[in-house]
């Protein structure tokens, strides 16, 4: 008997899979983890656990948001999801480089210069065409919409100008882009875990470090560094993406649950962004004495441009000529 309502059970599941069906109710929902490494309060760790929530309210789901770093860095959750956990990484085109080089041109410093321009980028041939590739690594990217913001310089010294980044130590992510492209905006880049830098900034590890404004508050930088530079160098979006392994496990009416309600949560959460950018750093300029400036924009770009034909920022990738492909297909001069 015990034999024959396994050999049942088994058949009634594969049946589901096998028609694109969603599980019946006596099966497990499938566990998943959202995560992210920015803390509580941050807009990006917001989306996150929107996302959860509205999978969790479809029924068969059973997925949970973990931030501030509690599931290990971004790169350790990456490799998770490509050997097959039941995980989701909030990364980025820079990290994500390292399997799709031309991918990284979308991190890239003063490649755009407004927010909007980045909504017409998943309808682009090239945006498909990078997706495709990163399937041949064991990645799925659901999405490149999580808008976390511009990056700035947080420092306890003013900067408005390159020169005044000599000689100061400067968190970044470790990775060729983010790393070559702070050197040649004059600062020495220390790659460095997120939840290690409020320590390090406090016993003068590093000087200060570039991040957005909904991280430079969730993560209370503002209590060790008194002054904020909006250089806006890097448009930081989040490419939230899962393994191929883990993906192909579910039914087909999980994976269109999962890929459409990805795209539609972290779009949403663009108003939020937009919302606490400017709430954020109005509360830490009055309540905690930040010091707010707008340096030489043009400067900075002008000390980065050469790195979009430098192999060792790009991986190989003609960047060049991606950008006057990529601003070609979003109609933009």
């Amino acid at each position: 008997m015990k034999k024959l309502l396994g050999v049942f059970l088994c058949a009634a599941l594969a049946l589901c899979a096998i028609e694109g069906l969603q599980a019946p109710a006596w099966a497990a929902d499938t566990k998943l983890t959202i995560c992210g490494t920015n803390g509580i309060g941050d807009t990006q760790s917001m989306a996150h656990e929107e996302l959860a929530k509205r999978l969790n309210a479809l029924g068969g789901w059973d997925a949970a948001a973990m931030v501030s770093s509690e599931m290990g860095s971004t790169d350790d959750v990456t490799e998770q999801a490509i050997n097959g956990a039941a995980v989701i990484a909030a990364s980025d085109p820079s990290r994500l480089a390292s399997y799709v080089p031309e991918f990284g041109i979308l991190m890239m410093p003063y490649l755009f210069d407004d927010y909007a321009q980045l909504d017409t980028l998943m309808d682009t041939a090239l945006y498909k065409e990078w997706k495709n590739k990163f399937v041949e690594h064991g990645i799925v990217l659901l999405t490149n919409n999580c808008l976390t913001g511009w990056r700035n310089w947080v420092t306890n010294k003013e900067i408005n100008k390159p020169a005044d980044l000599n000689g100061l130590k400067i968190r970044t992510m470790g990775n060729a882009i983010a790393i070559n492209s702070v050197n040649a905006m004059g600062a020495i880049a220390t790659p460095m875990n997120q939840n290690e830098c409020y320590n390090a900034i406090t016993t003068k590890v590093i000087d200060g470090g570039e991040w957005q404004l909904p991280t430079i508050y969730s993560s209370k930088f503002y209590e060790v560094c008194k002054n904020i530079s909006l250089s806006r160098h890097f448009l930081l979006t989040g490419s939230i993406v899962t393994g191929v392994k883990w993906y192909d496990s579910l039914s087909g009416v999980q994976q269109a649950q999962l890929s459409e309600n990805a795209v539609k949560t972290y779009k949403d959460n663009q108003t939020l962004v937009l919302e606490y950018e400017k709430k954020y750093l109005d509360e830490m300029a009055s309540a905690y004495g930040v010091k707010v400036t707008t340096p030489d924009r043009e400067a900075f770009r002008v000390a980065t441009a050469h790195l979009y034909a430098d192999k060792n920022t790009t991986g190989g990738a003609d960047y060049e000529a991606i950008r006057v492909e990529l601003y070609k297909q979003l109609g933009l001069n």
